[in-house]
């Protein structure tokens, strides 16, 4: 890169009285990108000032190309606006492959929301490590900005936010700080790994046990009877009245999330042509699943009669023709009785109960869609409480076993 420089002193014209004289570096380079000339002045009260600028600013210029110059002006809401156009795009799909773009686009956007409120006006070069910390405390004095805890902050209550929320945000950060980067924007990337906690990332292991599934199946379709208070001439009188329960399209969800494993995004994008009712197979198309690679999975007999059902009244493409199914997923847990259920977990009891089942763990991963059998050890083969009993009345039966031959070898009959 031909950099042109000169360092000469100029009377200052903003002190004329004094025509105190002023050391001036200058240097003039041709930005690629740009595609044009650009000079950069800067002036000194001693040419060793200016010189030692010139010496530090061309190693600057050619290092990045020219590029430093720009990043030096730009925001970090600039930056965030770039790689929302650029890279937090909707993604593209090409031969089952993402070419472009990112899938969770709306967590993206959240991300990139919080993170340009409180760097947006600062320029990309000047976020220090510090700036990091301090975002992190800022955003746990804040607290959550989940939608279910916008009710809760209304009537006063604060809800705090999880440190593997901030993690996910400083993830974000980091790519497209990287983006900067790469692009000579900025010489140096912030450090992440001081303020990514990892050790707040807490591996789930809930998962659905038989009773609870049993209730929670009987609240997706049967009878309940609900009690209320109502006020007839004055009077308070409590009321029973008889509630049917008719959700078909999520009992379907919930049974396939538990009996083939599939993931809640595959189970909203799944079509009646993917379903081989003949076979007993599910083949889940590679543009709907996480790692872009198709994959066949069980059809249960209950899995396939409740199918059967929901196509009686949904004649479309899809068995599941709506977006999200939040709202009735809560209802049906509330009713259900049962807390701190992820609809995720129920993938974690299918995966689990194979294993139980006597599948061998690689069968298992394949048919969950997982490229590295370390992936279904680590997060989905669960030891609650049910596992930990069956192991200690196992190993009480076994010991049981050997204590018996010892005394029968012994003589002794109790």
């Amino acid at each position: 890169m031909d950099i042109r420089t000169s360092v000469f002193k100029r009377k200052s014209k903003s002190d004329p009285a004094k025509r105190k004289s002023m050391w001036i570096c200058r240097l003039t380079y041709f930005d690629e990108i740009a595609g044009k000339t650009k000079t950069e002045e800067k002036s000194f009260a001693t040419g060793t000032l200016a010189k030692d600028f010139r010496d530090k600013r061309s190693v600057e210029l050619r290092k990045t190309r020219g590029q430093i110059q720009t990043g030096e002006k730009m925001t970090f809401a600039a930056l965030a606006a770039i790689c929302a156009e650029n890279i937090y795009c909707k993604a593209v799909i090409v031969e089952g492959r993402k070419i472009e773009g990112v899938r969770g686009l709306e967590t993206a956007k959240n991300h990139l929301a919080v993170l340009t409120e409180y760097f947006g006006n600062r320029k990309i070069g000047f976020i220090s490590n510090q700036a990091l910390k301090d975002y992190r405390l800022w955003r746990l004095e804040n607290g959550s900005r989940h939608p279910s805890a916008k009710e809760a902050k209304e009537s006063g209550d604060f809800v705090p936010v999880k440190l593997a929320t901030i993690n996910r945000e400083f993830s974000t950060m980091r790519r497209i700080m990287r983006e900067a980067f790469n692009r000579k924007w900025i010489l140096e990337m912030p450090d992440f790994s001081n303020v990514i906690d990892e050790t707040a990332e807490e591996e789930r292991t809930r998962r659905l046990g038989r009773d609870e599934e049993t209730r929670l199946l009987a609240a997706c379709q049967g009878e309940r009877y609900r009690t209320y208070t109502r006020t007839r001439h004055g009077k308070d009188e409590n009321i029973t009245a008889k509630v049917v329960i008719d959700n078909p399209h999520l009992k379907a969800m919930v049974l396939l999330a538990i009996d083939s494993a599939m993931r809640r995004g595959e189970i909203l994008k799944l079509r009646w042509e993917d379903i081989d009712f003949e076979n007993n197979l599910i083949t889940i198309l590679g543009t709907h699943t996480k790692t872009l690679k198709a994959r066949l999975v069980p059809l249960t007999t209950r899995v396939k009669d409740e199918l059967e059902r929901v196509r009686q009244f949904t004649p479309g493409e899809r068995p599941f023709p709506f977006t999200d199914f939040k709202r009735s997923w809560a209802t049906a847990k509330e009713i259900a009785g049962i807390k701190d259920l992820h609809f995720h977990d129920l993938r974690r009891t299918a995966i689990t109960r194979w294993i139980e089942a006597g599948i061998p763990i690689e069968f298992a991963g394949k048919i969950a869609g997982h490229t590295q059998q370390q992936t279904t050890a680590k997060h989905y083969i669960t030891a609650d409480a049910d596992v930990v009993r069956e192991v200690a009345a196992a190993t009480n039966a076994a010991h049981e076993q050997i204590a018996k031959a010892v005394r029968a070898e012994s003589g002794f009959v109790n």
